[in-house]
């Protein structure tokens, strides 16, 4: 049977394309043993490639057998394949047993490294937290001793003055009342009088002394309530957890950056801030964290103003605006927003403005912490919080919820004014 044409045309067949995938499979080898660099991983290789060398040529002496009609020594040359064979599939399964431990031990090592990283990014992350609320404490700790200070430099002689004003009011309407007493009795006075009256225009000064005196009354009266809203934004002297009052705390952050709102750019009109304060009830909070995130939000509100005036100039007549509206919401909570009819930005940019060092300003112009730390300070501190909408080129409002009652976070308080 075996020594039929159709038969035998048929084993030539397998056996050619045996010789064929075993030539793809040697040149294969070929590549591989190219990625080693060093003797005693490549010999294993080298022996099954050498395996693959002879299987190829017992493919070729069986061709020829089959043709030569030498059937006789068909299985001799089978039982050197069945033996050389086994060698091959132990040195494949040696190869494969190596390269499943070096996998596993390349998976340990990854699974180590990544442990380790992940280990790293958190104490990074921990210390970034840590650097963030120091940095936060030491710049509010600056301000509000600086402002405290100059708050009290302001204080006493304003005190003194305003003090005396009252003296000096009587003391002024006493005399004039003795001018006005002499020229009823002495109706007909010395010329020398006469011309020291005319040139002195006594009855001007009878009337506007009056209310040039109430006019310095309302003036240090102003300056008195400036001085104790700075000594609010300060709070140097208060607890940190207190109940306290939002809206004295916006209003002392506006008197801190008053002068930015009068317009600090060569482009940039006044900016007109308007204030749409609700019915909303005193709530338990660090106000002078707070006070760090009101000045950082309406300092990135003038910012964004000030930015659109540079680029479109005296070509429009929009008044640069910041609303602050403040409300008692459903779920127990009071709402802040503070909305700027600014430049604006994407919503890509908008998604990431409170992760920290993230700042779309010029180097050297901004920190990236602010939004940072503000985020940190509603949400972790005080149990709200804090979400950014914006439309480029028209508007970005900045919406904060706070809890009416809010249980003290020891933990986080202890943290923050760690030093």
């Amino acid at each position: 049977m075996l020594s039929s044409a159709i038969v035998q045309s048929v084993i030539i067949t397998l056996i050619t394309l045996g010789g064929w995938v075993m030539g793809l499979s040697i040149l294969r080898t070929q590549k591989i043993l190219k990625l080693f660099n060093t003797e005693p991983d490549k010999l294993s290789w080298q022996i099954m490639f050498l395996l693959m060398v002879f299987f190829l040529g017992g493919y070729s002496l069986c061709i020829y057998l089959t043709i030569a009609r030498l059937i006789e020594w068909i299985p001799l040359l089978t039982g050197m394949v069945f033996f050389f064979g086994a060698l091959f599939v132990f040195f494949s399964v040696t190869i494969y047993h190596n390269t499943l431990q070096r996998l596993f031990l390349v998976q340990e090592k990854y699974r180590t490294a990544k442990e380790n990283a992940e280990s790293t990014l958190f104490k990074l992350q921990e210390t970034q937290q840590a650097q963030m609320q120091l940095i936060q404490r030491e710049t509010m700790l600056a301000l509000g001793t600086m402002v405290a200070g100059v708050a009290h430099e302001i204080n006493n002689p304003v005190s003194f003055i305003h003090g005396n004003l009252e003296y000096l009011h009587q003391y002024s309407h006493d005399l004039l009342n003795l001018l006005a007493t002499y020229a009823s009795v002495y109706p007909n006075p010395d010329i020398k009088i006469v011309k020291a009256l005319a040139n002195s225009d006594l009855s001007f000064i009878q009337s506007d002394l009056p209310k040039l005196l109430n006019s310095m009354q309302v003036g240090t009266t102003r300056i008195g309530e400036i001085v104790e809203l700075l000594s609010n934004f300060s709070r140097l002297n208060e607890a940190d957890y207190k109940k306290a009052d939002i809206h004295q705390g916006i209003d002392s952050t506006l008197v801190i950056l008053q002068h930015r709102l009068n317009g600090s750019s060569r482009n940039s009109k006044p900016i007109a801030v308007i204030k749409e304060y609700g019915n909303i009830p005193k709530i338990f909070c660090n106000p002078r964290s707070l006070n760090q995130v009101f000045l950082n939000l309406i300092n990135n509100s003038i910012d964004a103003l000030i930015k659109k005036a540079d680029i479109l100039g005296q070509t429009t007549d929009e008044t640069p605006t910041i609303l602050i509206h403040t409300f008692h919401s459903e779920e127990n909570q009071i709402t802040i927003s503070i909305v700027d009819n600014g430049c604006g930005m994407s919503e890509e940019i908008c998604q990431s403005i409170f992760q920290p060092f993230f700042t779309t300003k010029p180097v050297g112009q901004g920190t990236g912490l602010g939004l940072s730390i503000s985020h940190q300070i509603i949400v972790e501190q005080h149990g709200g919080s804090i979400k950014c909408t914006s439309i480029a080129n028209q508007e970005t409002k900045i919406d904060i919820r706070l809890p009416i009652k809010q249980a003290y976070n020891s933990n986080y308080s202890n943290a923050y004014s760690a030093k």
